[in-house]
């Protein structure tokens, strides 16, 4: 009897084993790249516009990739970044592949259709860069919304849709597939101005100085936040809480004021 309750032991003992083995292999814990992490916030971004979100030494960095850290520590859940193509963020959004969206996406009624935004967490607006040695021709608002100029956008951005509503007598639109372009096609004359969102313009003319400027009064006012889904309202009552704590005790100016030093105004 003796004998037989030790094999009975030692069976369910290697039983547990294997089983631990298989749930190690195969269960969710993000060990291996790739792997989805076991209750990840899955943030989706297009990680291409310095400093808002970008890989740098292949880690993801810059405002978001900050501000998205921060958020997880505060939900006490870890991060996953979904890394997409600015068109697929709102969509995999809605089926389900990604739980938020943090990737400077300004606010738009036309946006909110489908989705719904947290409070901003920025005021910013749409600025333009232009080759040096054309500055003292673009110098004035009328100069390029009146202008016969060929523009560089990005597509499917408010940057693309305040150009085409706005620039009256441009000779071209140009919309690009990512910021990346930007700096070639204007050194390449392709296009005589690019218009982007304004921490972007910094970016770019700080990585150019001796070949680009930028016009710095604003084109226009827009706010940027996250986008979730609208049957996720417990979730955007969370964000927003976090949001609101962070504009009072100064996380969220401490974070922007590290990427975007030159910021005038934080409200």
């Amino acid at each position: 009897m003796l004998k037989v309750t030790r094999q009975i032991t030692l069976l369910v003992v290697v039983t547990l084993i294997l089983i631990s083995c298989v749930a190690t292999k195969d269960s969710p814990v993000g060990k291996q790249v790739g792997e989805p992490l076991y209750n990840a916030l899955r943030v989706g971004v297009t990680p291409d516009s310095p400093p808002m979100i970008f890989t740098l030494n292949g880690k993801m960095t810059g405002v978001e990739a900050d501000l998205a850290q921060g958020l997880g520590k505060e939900l006490n859940r870890p991060i996953q970044f979904v890394n997409l193509e600015w068109e697929q963020l709102i969509p995999a959004l809605l089926e389900g592949k990604i739980d938020i969206i943090m990737s400077g996406m300004t606010i738009t009624e036309a946006r909110k259709v489908r989705i719904m935004f947290t409070d901003y967490y920025l005021k910013s607006g749409l600025m333009s860069a232009m080759r040096a040695e054309d500055a003292a021709k673009y110098n004035s608002l009328q100069s390029l919304t009146e202008g016969y100029l060929s523009v560089g956008v990005i597509a499917g951005t408010t940057g693309e849709a305040y150009v085409r509503k706005n620039f009256k007598k441009v000779t071209r639109i140009i919309a690009l597939p990512n910021t990346s372009y930007a700096a070639n096609e204007l050194r390449s004359r392709r296009i005589d101005i690019f218009v982007h969102d304004a921490p972007f313009i910094a970016w770019l003319v700080s990585e150019n100085e001796a070949k680009i400027k930028g016009f710095w009064e604003p084109l226009n006012v827009e706010y940027i936040g996250w986008g979730v889904r609208r049957d996720d309202q417990e979730f955007l009552i969370r964000v927003n809480t976090i949001i609101r704590k962070w504009r009072q005790d100064g996380t969220l100016k401490e974070i922007l004021s590290r990427w975007l030093p030159y910021w005038k105004d934080f409200s």
